[in-house]
């Protein structure tokens, strides 16, 4: 890692500072405070000396001109940097219901379900030769992973090998079931489940060859004692963060991005590293359809912010809104061109991630 030098450090530091204002706006006084703590932490550390801080992250920030930093940190850093500013796309079908080669070609970002266990009798949704297809283009993979819920339609929700737990067998890890879905929220600070996800889960996925995992239900950290469901006591939430550092620790070479992570996490650690440099992006569901959604834009950019400050231009920040229909293309070109003039990187698609709307001003959408 390059370690930032004390005056990059200072600058840092002081436009945390200044930003507060702004987050505060956007956020009210508490959130913003979480958030610019975060920034203040890492410029803390690095100050301090504390380089190893990013390298147990895995992680190349920008240096000033003539820092130098290892081969193995700087290639750890290109493996996970995703495009800037990318198309993206969410699909959970099969790879027998789209062209495998339009996707890879029209995305630079993808983000299926690797699960190898059958998806229909055509088998998986995606193997490994289908996964080297999309990636032939030179788009980011990433699998699927339900990280703060179980769904009861995967195998591991009732049978796995020996030596783990199955999620229905875990009681005392269920937190209550996740309303509207077939599954149940997790205690992510279960032993056991924790287990599950970091040896059985992630590697199966892994296996087939994509290049990083979504974390879904990443909000489970930040349910306290007011959530209407799943409640996360303090070493529930903890015991979720360390989990996303035994992933990084595991797999330092793939990109890992959050769904709906709280801005409570820019705050937080696992051991002595900061968590936002545990991950390489995050996004947010339904953040301009039907209507915007303030709350999810301040989260959303208060990432971007301190992404940005902590020197990480390379942090993929997006918004997932549902359109009614893939016809439904005025709506649809109004969130993607919110999304863009907010800074993020915007993907409109039907709710149930199983088809492509090839909107028109997709590149050779034709």
């Amino acid at each position: 890692m390059s370690r930032i030098v004390e005056p990059k450090v200072r600058v840092a530091c002081l436009t945390a500072l200044r930003t507060r204002q702004q987050w505060t706006r956007r956020l009210g006084w508490a959130a913003s405070s979480v958030a610019v703590g975060f920034v203040l932490a890492y410029c803390t550390a690095v100050q301090a000396g504390a380089a190893e801080m990013g390298q147990s992250a895995g992680l190349q920030v920008d240096a000033p001109a003539g820092a130098s930093g290892s081969a193995t940190d700087n290639a750890m850093s290109e493996a996970r940097a995703l495009p800037p500013r990318p198309t993206w796309v969410a699909y959970y079908g099969a790879s027998v219901d789209i062209d495998v080669e339009r996707l890879g070609s029209t995305f630079k970002v993808i983000i299926i379900d690797a699960d190898p266990d059958p998806h229909s009798d055509d088998g998986p949704a995606f193997d490994a030769t289908q996964i080297a297809l999309l990636k032939a283009h030179g788009a980011k993979v990433l699998s699927y992973l339900n990280f703060g819920a179980c769904e009861q339609s995967r195998s591991y929700w009732s049978r796995v090998p020996a030596g783990f737990v199955s999620c229905r067998a875990n009681q005392a890890a269920q937190l209550g079931r996740y309303q509207g879905y077939p599954e149940y929220w997790m205690n992510v600070g279960n032993a056991q489940f924790q287990h599950l996800i970091a040896d059985y889960v992630a590697p199966r996925l892994v296996a087939a060859g994509v290049d990083g995992l979504m974390l879904d239900n990443v909000e489970i950290i930040d349910h306290d004692s007011d959530a209407p469901e799943g409640m996360c006591d303090a070493a529930c939430r903890q015991g979720g963060l360390d989990l996303v550092a035994t992933l990084r620790s595991r797999y330092p070479k793939l990109s890992i991005v959050l769904n709906n992570a709280p801005v409570s996490a820019l705050g937080a650690t696992s051991g002595r590293v900061p968590f936002p440099l545990l991950v390489d992006g995050v996004f947010a569901e339904e953040v301009f359809l039907s209507s915007t959604s303030r709350s999810l834009v301040a989260q959303l950019r208060a990432w971007s912010d301190a992404a940005r400050i902590a020197g990480r231009r390379d942090f993929f920040v997006g918004t997932l809104d549902y359109a009614t229909s893939c016809s439904a293309n005025a709506a649809a070109q109004s969130a993607w061109n919110a999304s863009t003039r907010a800074g993020f990187s915007p993907s409109v698609e039907t709710i149930d991630l199983d088809s492509i709307c090839w909107w028109p001003w997709f590149k050779g959408s034709g």
